[in-house]
């Protein structure tokens, strides 16, 4: 019986002794938190792990929550500390000591220093270790390494976390159609956005910043340009041009974008060197179409004169339209108008608001458009009638066509709807036959009394 009472008070002290130390390791693994950062804030994880990019400049921020006079923090590859072969792919060694000469201090001891002291900084009770660890992995396209961060103060542990270490990687992805096309009115003032928008994204791990020079360019604007675009970023970018009364034409600008990695970023080793460099950014192409809504914009070749028409209109039978076109640039023009007159007849010819006659000839100018204007009456329905343009300057002629789709004539009821006033002249119409009507009819009763 007393050894069945002793037996169970040895295992009673067993689990006593087994709680105890759970909740120390629970009460020190409180004792510290830890985070990484880049310079400007950055954190990426990897299977839910911070990450430390090699070759880049780190925080490593730990938060004590005692009082430790002396603070080591170690990073290792893999999770036990190597204790030979200790080199710049595998080891490094950083401290805080208030008392010592250096009070951060690169205890690596690989003559090339892995931390800036500068940056590092004690807020109260948080250490921030600028720190950085040399690119040696092998040149492979996303490859990474798993590793241990490490805190002690003085000789006691007070922190062991997993980390991943990745090696540096640049890249952007640009999805964007061919071009963005703008419409813009003659001789206006106005803000045109475009009809397409393109993506940028950053493929890396290492912060983008995208700059846009808005002097070369005064013209554009682009949304969300100028920043910086964390790993993983992708955004949508939307161009405006700024028209400033512009002659009636096609326009084709070629914009490019600054992209660049912060050289600051990086710890100064030949393994990062080379992505310190810029690169360009091709925006799609602008194509800038300065006309009349609907009209088709062509640009006289060796001539300087732009001319502007209607491809393709409809009409009824019966109908008459005025139909107009556009002249403008530096030059003598003669523009000869006509109609086929077997589908459509030409009536009228105007050379702005002037009546005249066909050809009609004048000096066109950039600074405002010459309207020219036809009349014409649609004759025969289930027909395309044609008008014709031939259009000379400086000894060239094109030759225009506008396709007129004639249908058929509106009906009545549709003209009546369409004249309210001949609908009142009706309505009073009958009402004086009602009224004649009904005088008649009584006179003739009160005859036959």
């Amino acid at each position: 019986m007393g050894e069945h009472i002793l037996k169970n008070m040895f295992i009673f002290f067993l689990l006593i002794l087994c709680f105890s130390s759970l909740i120390t390791t629970v009460v020190g693994a409180d004792d510290v938190t830890l985070s990484i950062q880049m310079l400007q804030g950055e954190q990426q994880t990897r299977f839910n792990k911070p990450v430390v990019v090699a070759g880049v400049w780190h925080y490593i921020n730990i938060t004590l929550n005692q009082v430790v006079n002396e603070v080591t923090l170690r990073l290792y590859k893999g999770i036990i500390v190597p204790n030979v072969n200790k080199n710049e792919s595998n080891y490094y060694e950083w401290s805080y000591d208030p008392t010592s000469a250096l009070i951060w201090n690169d205890l690596s001891g690989y003559g090339i220093e892995y931390m800036k002291r500068e940056s590092c900084v004690k807020n109260n009770n948080m250490l921030s270790f600028c720190i950085g660890i040399k690119d040696t992995m092998p040149n492979v396209v996303d490859h990474y390494e798993n590793w241990t961060v490490e805190v002690s103060g003085g000789s006691t542990s007070l922190y062991s976390g997993n980390i991943v270490v990745e090696k540096p990687k640049t890249g952007i992805s640009l999805s964007k159609p061919s071009s963005i096309v703008f419409h813009v009115d003659p001789f206006t003032v106005m803000d045109a956005q475009g009809d397409n928008f393109f993506k940028i994204g950053n493929i890396g791990n290492i912060p983008l910043f995208v700059n846009f020079d808005a002097e070369k360019y005064s013209d554009i604007g682009i949304t969300d340009v100028n920043k910086k675009f964390l790993p993983d970023d992708v955004t949508a970018h939307y161009v405006v041009f700024h028209a400033r009364s512009l002659p009636p034409g096609i326009k084709q600008m070629d914009v490019q974008l600054n992209g660049s990695y912060p050289r600051s970023y990086f710890v100064d080793t030949n393994a990062t060197v080379t992505l310190y460099s810029s690169f360009i950014i091709d925006v799609p192409q602008l194509i800038i179409y300065v006309g009349h809504s609907n009209y088709r914009i062509d640009e006289i070749q060796g001539t300087g004169i732009t001319f502007q028409y209607l491809e393709k209109i409809n009409m009824y039978e019966g109908e008459l339209r005025d139909v107009k076109a556009y002249v403008s640039g530096d030059g003598a023009v003669i523009i000869d108008v006509s109609a086929d007159e077997k589908n459509v007849s030409a009536l009228k010819f105007f050379d702005g608001t002037t009546e005249t006659h066909s050809p009609i000839s004048f000096v066109s100018t950039n600074l405002s458009e010459r309207t020219i204007t036809v009349t014409v009456r649609a004759l025969s329905e289930g027909t395309t009638g044609i008008l014709t343009y031939r259009v000379t300057s400086n000894g060239m002629t094109k030759v225009y066509t506008t396709q007129i789709i004639i249908g058929p004539p509106t009906s009545t009821s549709e003209k009546v709807s369409a004249n309210p006033g001949l609908i009142m002249q009706i309505i009073v119409i009958i009402a004086v036959i009602l009224v004649v009507v009904y005088m008649i009819f009584s006179y003739v009763k009160n005859r036959t009394r």
